[in-house]
């Protein structure tokens, strides 16, 4: 049914904030062997390429720093293949997010268990789901980039502590910054979108997303604060109590580099792992918004 055809009646309710992260949390654990279903072949494919890469960006590291040891001047670039694996890497973990993503809006939403792991990069829906998330990171990203800009060209080439600030930056700042915080909450209203694609709902526009989520950027915001970064806080304590903080000095040894490789392989791996309890939250709030208001029941 068409949110077009039959329009959401006023007023609108407000997203129960406590309820959407209680059932975020919930399916996730209670669903954990559907995780593993969407995920598990995207977990061995970027363990293996994050390994590789890490392995040879701290190889160039521990190099670096040897040549400082020994006095000598490092190579400061990093190498063509190491920045090359570096880039798909970052494609790789975003393309198994996505993945991820999709087949937990799809079971969340439409209570349809994930398929073959990876198999719905061929589906319509999660390249439609690529096309709004790169539109939401254009509304985020363009305030940065024209407040950047403007400060690039406002301050003088040659800035040091003697030279006076130009009288236009400080207003161009706090414009900017104003700038990028109302993008942000415009971002938060508009994100419902990515599960309405993920489900194939094609009829929801921004205009009505937008209308729907009126005076619910705080609850959105917070909702996924919530369901992404304590248990992402709980991993860098676990690391940081049982191997210590990062030290680069320390790089030389064989046994540093494979460490810190382990580490970088199981960061991403973790993260992929709990990526649908956030986008749990979205399932459920695109649920009371646009199907029906969690707590009731179904029509």
């Amino acid at each position: 049914m068409s949110i077009a055809e039959h329009p959401p009646e006023l007023p609108y309710p407000k997203l129960p904030f406590r309820n959407a992260v209680r059932l975020a949390y919930s399916t996730f654990f209670s669903h954990f062997a559907d995780v593993l279903r969407a995920a598990w072949l995207w977990l061995i494919a970027t363990a293996a390429l994050t390994a590789y890469t890490s392995w040879q960006q701290w190889t160039w590291m521990a190099d670096a720093v040897g040549m400082i040891a020994a006095r000598q001047p490092p190579r400061m670039a990093l190498p063509a293949q190491v920045s090359m694996l570096l880039q798909l890497d970052n494609v790789l973990m975003i393309l198994a997010g996505v993945s991820i993503a999709v087949a937990w809006h799809r079971l969340m939403i439409l209570n349809e268990r994930p398929g073959i792991s990876g198999a719905n990069v061929a589906s319509g829906n999660l390249w439609r789901y690529v096309l709004v998330g790169f539109l939401l990171c254009v509304i985020t990203m363009v305030p940065v980039i024209v407040t950047l800009g403007g400060r690039y060209f406002l301050m003088p080439a040659t800035s040091g502590p003697g030279q006076m600030v130009p009288t236009a930056f400080f207003p161009l700042f706090l414009a900017g910054s104003a700038l990028c915080v109302a993008s942000l909450a415009v971002m938060l209203r508009l994100m419902l979108l990515l599960p309405a694609r993920a489900v194939g709902n094609r009829d929801l526009s921004f205009r009505q997303t937008w209308q729907r989520t009126r005076g619910n950027a705080w609850r959105l915001f917070w909702g996924l604060i919530i369901t992404t970064f304590p248990l992402l806080l709980l991993a860098q304590i676990i690391i940081v109590a049982s191997v210590g903080f990062p030290n680069p000095m320390l790089l030389q040894g064989g046994d540093a580099m494979m460490q810190m490789t382990a580490i970088s392989t199981v960061v991403i791996v973790y993260y992929l792992l709990i990526l649908p309890i956030s986008i749990g939250f979205l399932s459920h709030a695109y649920r009371h918004f646009f199907e029906h208001p969690l707590g009731q029941p179904s029509p």
